[in-house]
């Protein structure tokens, strides 16, 4: 009753701040560890995630369908499939899309990159989001509307692409170094359309590629700081709004490692120079030994900051250190299905490419003596920088996908660092003296008026 007069009572949150909870009985906080779980849809798709207790989740579709599955009639649909991604489906215009993401905050966090080997679309939100995040993934992969004039407004950021990979030397000797070491053929395709593909970036080609390509089995589904159970039941989900793509077998063209020469002038004002030999393939057991080869390389630069910039390695003494003239060296180690690229990157000025050049062969020459004390060390930065990663959630899960897409199977930094622990100078040395027996692959970009003789590097390095 309205007029009824009723006691007063004390109120509780009295003299309480807004820097203080006002629950009565706060919840005891629930610690737990993080833990990798996997799980294999009925379909095929394979889900993994590991929930850190994050606030952000980031969540990755990963598709074994990169550029080594092109052919002539379609090189560079990878990366039309990639200018397409999250545009019109069949339950969503591209405009209810976008302010979708937007609403989510999610927009700008948002992206598709196509790769060697696979296609890889990533999303970064809210972990609260997940449910509506997922269906929008799973539709632009599956049924995707590709309608002309979106298809039409996207051939113009071809040429956009075109100029940022000009303007990106460390990309752009990344693209010369796969050219020269596998001419012509799977891991040497451009992951780039060119204006050569224009006239066959259309909706048909498009939509060809992803019915030979885009099936369940060929897909992995990894969130970071989600539940497992909710990201397994939500792509179930998605899966039943469209029909999935059945399995089309394809065939299996092994890459074939040429070596070679390649080299471009460009607009930047400094030598960028590559060297690479072929490496062991993903998974193989070879590849902790490689691993650590690629740590005694180190690298370092001008200025070193940063936990393990790698200043006392034989790159950053041998190299950098010996000339003012070198910018940076680095060594790299690329592994794919059946096999992989190994070597140093380094820039320096134009007129002391030729001197860079040589220290460098002579370093990558010396890798076949290794010492117990070098090696120990190594093991270390090694192990340090595996762990270092994994508190990183976008590298955690770009490591997960790659590993499930691959080998079909997860090694944590802890599985990894016991196999690095049985790992002897012996096997160090053996892997050096087979990597470098392969033949010599050289990129050259920017400034290369100084950059020696193909021959002069092969003889340098096995000098």
């Amino acid at each position: 009753n309205f007029y009824e007069m009723k006691e007063s009572v004390p109120n509780p949150y009295q003299g309480t701040t807004l820097d203080r909870s006002i629950l009565l009985d706060p919840p005891a906080p629930q610690l737990v560890a993080p833990k990798a779980e996997f799980s294999k849809l009925e379909n095929g798709m394979k889900v993994a995630s590991i929930d850190k207790q994050g606030l952000t989740a980031r969540i990755g579709l990963y598709v074994q369908a990169g550029s080594r599955y092109e052919s002539s009639a379609n090189f560079g649909v990878s990366h039309m499939v990639s200018l397409m991604s999250f545009h019109s489906t069949a339950h969503l215009s591209n405009l209810r899309s976008v302010k979708t993401l937007e609403q989510l905050g999610a927009h700008d966090r948002t992206s598709c990159k196509a790769g060697r080997e696979e296609i890889s679309y990533q999303v970064e939100v809210q972990r609260e989001y997940l449910p509506l995040v997922v269906p929008i993934m799973v539709g632009n992969v599956l049924f995707p509307r590709l309608l002309p004039w979106e298809v039409k407004s996207a051939q113009g950021e071809v040429k956009v692409a075109r100029d940022a990979l000009a303007g990106n030397p460390d990309d752009m000797i990344n693209e010369l170094l796969h050219k020269a070491a596998y001419c012509n053929n799977t891991l040497g395709l451009s992951t780039m359309a060119s204006e050569r593909s224009m006239p066959y970036f259309a909706p048909d080609t498009i939509r060809s590629f992803l019915l030979d390509h885009f099936a369940p089995e060929r897909m992995v589904l990894v969130g970071v700081n989600v539940a497992h159970s909710e990201l397994s039941k939500w792509a179930m989900r998605s899966f039943a709004d469209y029909n999935a793509i059945p399995m089309k077998k394809r065939e299996a063209t092994k890459a074939l490692y040429t070596g070679g020469d390649l080299r471009l002038e460009g607009s930047s004002p400094y030598c960028h120079l590559a060297l690479g030999f072929e490496s062991v393939p993903f998974g193989q057991q070879e590849l902790a030994p490689v691993a650590l080869l690629q740590t005694i390389l180190g690298g370092g630069n001008a200025v070193q900051t940063g936990i393990g910039a790698g200043v006392t390695s034989r790159l950053s003494t041998q190299v950098v250190k010996q000339s003012p003239y070198v910018e940076s060296c680095s060594a790299f180690n690329t592994s794919y299905t059946d096999s992989g690229l190994f070597g140093v990157y380094g820039v320096s000025q134009p007129e002391k490419a030729g001197d860079m050049a040589k220290a460098i062969g002579k370093t990558l020459g010396s890798l076949t003596s290794v010492s117990k004390d070098e090696l120990s060390k190594a093991k270390a930065m090694l192990k340090g920088k595996m762990y270092r990663q994994a508190d990183n959630d976008v590298e955690l899960m770009q490591d997960m996908g790659q590993q499930l897409l691959l080998t079909g199977k997860y090694g944590s930094p802890a599985d990894f660092a016991k196999i690095i622990d049985g790992v002897s100078e012996s096997d160090v040395t053996a892997a050096a003296k087979k990597i470098l027996s392969s033949k010599l692959s050289l990129a050259a970009y920017g400034d290369t008026h100084a950059v020696p003789h193909y021959a002069a590097m092969e003889a340098a390095v096995k000098a």
